[in-house]
């Protein structure tokens, strides 16, 4: 059986580094003998398979850190065939260790953190030697794709989307629509939470109940502030809830009851999203999404079936696919099916099965192993 050593910040569910590590690791060890290093701050209370090696500090490029994830590396990953960075802040670390123990690196590009700054920095360095040394890289947006190869020449970058848990992210039957709007993420600009609110300020004469409620933790304060006082102005503030980090349980119960799930995800000054795995998640909970294009939307998102894709930085073109939406109660019960069948063909073992390994198997034939 092939052995793979995963890095990672975390296996939390409370941050999307984390999350998506939990769900690949676990949807993994179904196929492949696994190992797993991780930061020392994992979550309370949060179960793992074995075996997971809470060791690694606080990720960061300094060299102190980066020698400590070498450490760990070499010491956990001994007879690994494979070592996947499962953060592009980690695999320097996992290209040394690679290199060191004659086992194949394999990559994930995220979004922003995975493209090489241009000026000369410890970051730029590592990543770069990182690219050189990645068997396959793997990501799920051909955006963050494309902004990594301006920066730096690597090898191949395999597609595979991220997925949804079935067990954690499904239908309730108890749920109604209770007609709110719902976004979740960090709060900041490349979110777009604050053309959200725009938008139900374009409809809020149209709709004088519709609320919007957004989940998330105030890392920029700034743009918390900011957010806050949009709503303000826009005489909505009594209709935008900040409800702040919750459970998976009090998030699926407003996937499920919520009329519309929209992420507005944009370029913010070089910041960009990835693959939002909330896409698929809202759609498990039969919720249509509108979204921005770009970011792994258009793979997600198929425009008119599970959802409604609109241009960047257009609040208007939001709120006219959330009145769309909304207004036909047909159409949303169509998308709620759509969505349903969507997030069902991308269950993680279904992904982990029918192309997380075959790139597993594609990586080592690169160095002639079996």
């Amino acid at each position: 059986m092939i052995k793979i050593g995963y890095i990672t910040s975390s296996m939390s569910s409370i941050d999307g580094w984390g999350r998506y590590s939990k769900y690949i690791v676990e949807a993994a060890s179904n196929f492949v003998e696994i190992k797993a290093v991780i930061t020392e701050a994992k979550a309370e209370n949060e179960t793992f398979i074995s075996p997971v090696y809470a060791k690694l500090p606080r990720f960061s490029y300094r060299p102190i850190d980066q020698l400590k994830f070498l450490y760990y590396a070499l010491k956990y990953f001994r007879g690994c065939d494979i070592i996947h960075s499962l953060v592009e802040t980690s695999a320097f670390a996992a290209a040394l260790a690679s290199r060191i123990l004659g086992a194949q690196l394999v990559m994930t590009l995220h979004g922003t953190a995975a493209v090489p700054p241009l000026k000369i920095s410890l970051a730029r360095e590592a990543l770069r030697f990182a690219y050189r040394t990645a068997a396959i890289t793997t990501t799920g947006s051909f955006f963050t794709e494309k902004q990594v190869r301006e920066r730096v020449n690597f090898g191949e970058c395999r597609f595979i989307p991220n997925g949804v848990d079935p067990e954690t992210f499904h239908i309730l039957s108890d749920a109604a629509d209770k007609n709110f709007l719902l976004t979740v993420g960090w709060l900041e600009p490349r979110k777009g939470m604050d053309i959200s609110i725009e938008a139900l300020i374009s409809l809020k004469d149209e709709f004088p109940d519709l609320v919007l409620k957004i989940v998330g933790g105030a890392k920029n304060k700034e743009f918390y502030e900011n957010l806050k006082l949009i709503a303000r102005r826009g005489g909505v503030e009594n209709r935008v809830q900040f409800l702040g980090r919750i459970t998976d349980e009090e998030l699926v119960r407003l996937y499920n009851e919520c009329s519309v799930f929209i992420f507005p995800a944009r370029n913010f000054n070089n910041d960009f999203e990835g693959f939002p795995m909330v896409f698929y998640e809202a759609n498990a909970c039969g919720a249509p999404v509108v979204t921005t294009r770009g970011f792994g939307s258009e793979y997600a998102i198929k425009d008119g079936y599970n959802g409604i894709l609109v241009d960047s930085e257009d609040a208007d073109a939001i709120g006219r696919a959330i009145k769309k939406i909304v207004d036909d109660r047909e159409l949303r019960g169509r998308m709620k099916e759509n969505a349903l069948v969507a997030a069902k063909e991308h269950a993680w073992d279904t992904i982990a099965k029918n192309q997380l390994i075959k790139m597993y198997n594609d990586a080592l034939k690169l160095n002639g192993n079996k």
